[in-house]
């Protein structure tokens, strides 16, 4: 039997109003496993842990268990406080008699004791039947790796070699810069591409704690968080780096909306990056050039909004209004999106320079009309419900930003996902930079459509996710949980009942379960660096060899036998 100390927290007066507390002290008397029960007043103050601490060592309880608040609230305090007096975590439980029982039950007294006395026993049950399981660590290489050279890569990287780390770009372009390199000006402030990409690159080049490698292809990647090993060819030659972390900004690529309106068939249909391209010649000389919005997007196929198409017609439209003095401009659509207060403007100075909208419907496309090249278009108005002609010299179609191809290739190398359309957005809502596989981010269009301003924030904020880790010279597996708070543990195998099923490596999301060879069998076994303890593996292990020892099935059915 266990020698469990038991403190019940008044919280100064907002329990006991509800509570018998002298009454949950003479049950638990009885129980031969508890060894003393102490009635405190407060249990979150420094003083009050210390004393705590005390009385468990004069006691010489093996178990600790806090009838108080919950963590949510400020229960945590006292748990962590006696975690730093020496007491190991797992011998010390926690059960909320606050929140969950003396305030939401303070017009039923009875109920609410006889709900303590309840939640006091579960508690009880399980500190009886707790174990602990063994934590490992590593060691942590002080190296960062990012791939992909856009403006959230170098981002990420410039932000890296400032705080002191070293830091390895694998790009598979020739040159840093990304599809920045390829834009004239940037919306809304219309700075020019270059001066806002020429700093970075100049980082990228002089900076010695930055390696640039172009012409990069990843061939495999092993290993966890802290330690990573990287195999690629750059420009041919074969090389190996090991890194602590790694940050994805493989950034997307421009869909070429082939067979839709037209394009590749007549001449003057072109896609915004070609216009672009022009841009970065000179000038471009056109007197009635249409925008088609959503080339390509917001379909059966592709049914999301690549949100910089609608900003960058927008600001390739003023452009040619304002370089072409008498021109008529037309942005045909399904809905301008400008989200937030600064594009919305952005929106209505295009409709003070003259700019006209039209709004079609998805079922009722715009139509190009020609031979050899562009004259005019015909356009249903949604609105008004008449059939326009615009005459026309130009059709410039916005398309959607599309994945790499390589993405789900390497998703599948660092054992993570992407989304249907193939973009890593595999993220957790409070944690949107951040992967299943601890120590891997994602960041600027590799994880979804972003304009560069959006994708340097979104590289810097990785890369201070990152150094979270870098300044740790070792990284224990219990602290890499997805919840506040050290993880409740780590799934464990019993090798001699163990069939080697496989089902726990087909239910486990992190992929830390894997089957080995043993002698003329196989049995599982769980890295305990992916392991988070969600318990998907021990609820289909169909003899019970997989378990988490803070959780296992001993427990929870003792648990369950004393509430009922």
């Amino acid at each position: 039997m266990a020698n469990i100390t038991v403190f019940l927290c008044r919280c100064f007066g907002e329990i006991d109003n509800a509570i018998d507390f002298d009454l949950l002290r003479k049950e638990l008397s009885k129980d031969t496993s508890v060894s003393s029960v102490s009635i405190v007043d407060s249990l979150c103050l420094e003083a009050d842990i210390e004393k705590a601490a005390s009385q468990i060592k004069e006691t010489k309880a093996d178990r600790v268990l806090i009838a108080a608040c919950p963590t949510l609230s400020r229960g945590n305090l006292p748990v962590d406080g006696l975690i730093k007096e020496g007491i190991e975590r797992h011998k010390i439980d926690l059960v909320d008699i606050r929140e969950g029982c003396a305030w939401i039950h303070g017009n039923d007294p009875e109920g609410a004791v006889k709900k303590a006395k309840d939640l006091i026993n579960m508690g009880l049950a399980a500190l009886q039947h707790k174990e602990a399981s063994k934590d490992m660590r590593v060691s942590v290489h002080p190296d960062a790796l990012i791939i992909g050279a856009g403006p959230a890569g170098l981002a990420a990287a410039t932000s890296l070699a400032k705080t002191g780390f070293k830091v390895n770009i694998l790009e598979r372009a020739s040159a840093p810069g990304g599809m920045l390199r390829l834009i004239s000006q940037l919306y809304p402030t219309g700075e020019d591409a270059a001066d806002k990409l020429n700093p970075y690159i100049d980082e990228v080049e002089n900076n010695h704690l930055i390696t640039f490698y172009p012409q990069s292809k990843i061939s495999s990647i092993e290993g966890c968080i802290g330690n990573f090993t990287v195999q690629f060819s750059s420009q041919g030659e074969d090389n190996s780096i090991q890194s602590g972390i790694i940050i994805i900004a493989t950034g997307a690529k421009i869909f070429f909306p082939t067979g839709l309106y037209r394009y590749g068939e007549i001449r003057n249909v072109i896609t915004q990056m070609e216009i672009e391209r022009q841009f970065l010649k000179g000038s471009f000389d056109a007197k009635k050039p249409v925008f088609i919005q959503c080339a390509g997007a917001r379909d059966k196929e592709r049914p999301y909004c690549s949100t910089i198409c609608c900003p960058a017609s927008l600001k390739n439209a003023m452009r040619l209004a304002g370089e072409n003095p008498g021109s008529e401009v037309f942005i045909l659509h399904r809905g301008i999106m400008t989200p937030g207060n600064v594009l919305e403007k952005y929106y209505r100075d295009a409709l003070s320079m003259g700019i006209q909208f039209i709004c079609f419907e998805e079922e009722k496309p715009p139509m190009i009309m020609g031979n050899d090249r562009v004259e005019h278009v015909e356009v249903y108005d949604a609105v008004n419900g008449i059939t326009r002609k615009i005459e026309t010299d130009l059709v410039v179609l916005s398309t959607p930003l599309v994945p790499n191809d390589d993405s789900v290739r390497l998703a599948q190398m660092l054992g993570i996902e992407v989304d249907r359309y193939g973009f890593f957005s595999e993220s957790y809502p409070m944690h949107p930079l951040e992967t299943k596989m601890d120590g891997v981010f994602i960041c600027g269009s590799a994880r979804w459509p972003v304009a560069s301003d959006q994708a340097i924030l979104q590289g810097r904020a990785a890369a201070m996710k990152a150094v979270s880790y870098l300044r740790q010279r070792e990284i224990a597996a219990s602290t890499l949980s997805r919840v506040p708070g050290p993880k409740s543990g780590h799934a464990r195998v019993v090798p001699d009942s163990c069939t080697g099923c496989g089902n726990c490596v087909a239910a486990c999301p992190f992929e830390a379960c894997h089957l080995e060879k043993l002698e003329d069998r196989h049995i599982s076994k769980v890295d305990m660096m992916r392991c988070k303890a969600c318990g998907n593996c021990v609820s289909v292990c169909p003899n019970g060899s997989m378990q988490i020892p803070e959780h296992n099935y001993r427990m929870v059915g003792e648990m369950i036998k004393r509430a009922f």
